[in-house]
């Protein structure tokens, strides 16, 4: 059987219930992948059970267990090590993707060598039975490949993690899953890779990320380790490995999505005042700043100031405008293509469904999470 230059590499850790669905899902496809490496970061449930089981049934199964916890970033950095693919899809152990995707994508690859990213929608459910929330960014109608420069203009500050393939050397060339960056570290990985290679879009919903309370990923944003994890990214941005990308960081504001303790991880710093610090800070709602100017520490209260002053408030205000119609772009895309019925019964059948769908949702407040993750 003809299979994909690709490896699978899934870490998992107490998700023996979830394994079979993401693992069925990814060796049902109609192109299979070349591996399938699932390490089991020390699991205390019946995990390992279900994964030997798979690899009795399937040869390109391969399970490595750590002896011990190593943590989210080291066992998939373990994984990308032993992999022997040229593209590496990060498999998530509770998503799982679609009928299609790794085909989609390895054609996609063919005709653009060069880029180092392929994604489709950042689609997602609340749980494993909650609706479908289709995360379309508008970027395009058709598969299309965007350069660095155009990554930059048109990402809304992340890219999705439930369907995505990547480069295996870009990947390396990017570090990998810095463990210091924590529940961070794919964001960054894939985002220097995006900034380095481009991206390939895949305008349709190919994957599902399933949100799920106690998540690994869970609440990372409010967790009082970020300023420090925060730090620890400023540092890395503004190291010699990082030079080619951080520019594109700076005129995207990609790091304010992490939230507000990133400026105070900047305010612990002696050089937080100096432009190529500034830089990084500039992509949040003008409110943050205000809420900011009345923290207790006085070094935060400084550095929010500055935002208030010319250039930076003009440029902070241009990026809010911007981000607003932005989204009302978008949503009159979704809209004009939900009118759009296909051709066909079926389609047409289809089509209703979808519009319908959305309409109860709406109707009952429930809006999509964010726009590209």
């Amino acid at each position: 059987m003809y299979t994909a230059d690709l490896s699978v590499v899934m870490a998992n850790r107490n998700h023996a219930q979830h394994l079979p669905r993401a693992l069925d899902a990814v060796l049902s496809q109609s192109l299979p992948p070349r591996e399938v490496i699932v390490l089991d970061d020390d699991s205390t449930d019946d995990s390992l059970s279900v994964l030997e089981s798979y690899a009795r049934r399937f040869p390109c199964v391969r399970v490595i267990r750590n002896e011990q916890h190593l943590g989210v970033a080291a066992t998939y950095n373990r994984g990308f090590g032993l992999a022997r693919g040229q593209y590496i899809l990060p498999g998530a152990a509770d998503d799982y993707i679609l009928p299609g995707f790794i085909a989609k994508a390895m054609a996609q690859f063919a005709r653009y060598p060069l880029a180092g990213v392929c994604v489709g929608f950042g689609s997602c459910t609340q749980g494993d039975h909650g609706p479908l929330v289709v995360n379309d960014p508008g970027w395009c109608e058709r598969p299309t490949y965007f350069p660095p420069q155009e990554v930059c203009r048109r990402l809304w500050h992340t890219l999705p993690v439930s369907a995505i393939i990547v480069h295996r050397n870009a990947l390396l060339r990017a570090g990998g899953y810095h463990p210091e960056l924590a529940w961070f570290s794919d964001w960054f990985a894939f985002l220097v890779i995006a900034f380095r290679c481009g991206v390939i879009h895949l305008p349709e919903t190919l994957g599902i990320h399933v949100f799920r309370p106690k998540s690994y990923a869970a609440n990372s944003y409010n967790r009082p380790e970020n300023v420090t994890i925060l730090g620890q990214l400023l540092d890395l941005l503004l190291s010699s490995d990082y030079a080619d990308v951080a520019p594109f960081f700076r005129r995207n504001g990609a790091a304010c999505h992490l939230g507000p303790e990133l400026l105070r991880a900047a305010a612990r710093r002696s050089d937080r005042l100096e432009p190529k610090i500034l830089g990084f800070l500039t992509g949040f709602a003008p409110q943050v700043y205000e809420t900011l100017a009345t923290d207790p520490d006085p070094a935060v209260r400084e550095l929010a100031a500055v935002f208030f002053q010319e250039p930076w408030w003009e440029l902070i205000q241009r990026r809010a405008d911007l981000e607003v119609e932005n989204r009302r772009l978008v949503e009159e895309i979704q809209l004009t293509r939900l009118r759009a019925a296909p051709p066909g019964p079926l389609g047409k059948l289809r089509w209703a469904a979808g519009l319908l769908r959305r309409r109860v949702r709406k109707a009952v407040g429930l809006h999509p999470a964010g726009r590209f993750r």
